[in-house]
């Protein structure tokens, strides 16, 4: 009797098919738990010309992609960490002969990092009208590629898509990096997290915006860190 009461009862293996098949039905990241764990602990020591720089190897190449092919000639980054990811995107954009002014901003302003066209700020996900006033915001240069990769709390995340919206035309994108918290079951230590962010925000403006398929779905559904994250204005 014993025996077959623990025979019925579910493997760990069993529990993370479920949890996965429940994941994907759900639109979400198709990758196992355990390979979304094993990539972010990679994820943490990777660097970039001795800075780190936070992001997955999918990420990585659908960047390469998406700058190629929406051609940014204004990227504003909220959430700087060390200033890596900055280095490279000016790096790559040089690479492929694409003038391109990048302004990174976090709430400790990045020192000691320099490159050409790239400029750190110091500046409040919650307040970014301090920062880029409307004059600053009507003289950039477009296209405009926004990036949000703050403190993935899902208040600071709408705060900078509502101040965005504002600015953001038809054929633009607003990035928003790591709402793949959700996948790993850790949202609820960011209020809900990047994606519930996403969720709010299209239920307030979605007639405006759509998800990109082509980039969030380039590796399989979902398979990027910024889940259902590649967001593009559409009128």
């Amino acid at each position: 009797m014993l025996s077959s009461i623990l025979d019925a009862l579910p493997t760990r293996e069993a529990k993370e098919r479920r949890r996965l098949k429940r994941q994907i039905e759900a639109g979400r990241s198709a990758l196992p738990s355990p390979m979304i764990n094993g990539i972010q602990r990679g994820i943490e020591n990777l660097q970039y010309k001795g800075h780190r720089i936070l992001k997955d190897p999918f990420d990585f190449a659908i960047y390469s992609t998406l700058l190629w092919r929406e051609k940014p000639a204004t990227i504003v980054e909220i959430g700087s960490c060390e200033g890596g990811s900055a280095l490279w995107m000016a790096d790559l954009m040089r690479s492929y002969e694409i003038p391109c002014a990048i302004h990174s901003v976090d709430i400790n302003k990045v020192t000691g990092v320099t490159a050409p066209g790239v400029m750190f700020h110091q500046g409040d996900a919650h307040n970014l009208g301090a920062l880029f006033d409307d004059r600053f915001m009507a003289g950039i240069t477009r296209p405009l590629l926004v990036i949000e990769d703050a403190d993935h709390v899902k208040g600071t995340t709408l705060a900078v898509l509502r101040f965005f919206d504002k600015w953001l035309r038809p054929g633009e994108y607003i990035i928003v990096e790591d709402s793949i918290v959700t996948d790993m079951g850790i949202a609820g230590q960011f209020d809900g997290g990047p994606l519930g962010a996403i969720d709010e925000f299209l239920a307030e403006r979605g007639a405006d915006y759509e998800i990109d398929r082509f980039y969030c779905d380039m590796f399989g559904q979902n398979l990027t860190w910024n889940v259902n994250g590649y967001l593009k204005r559409v009128r």
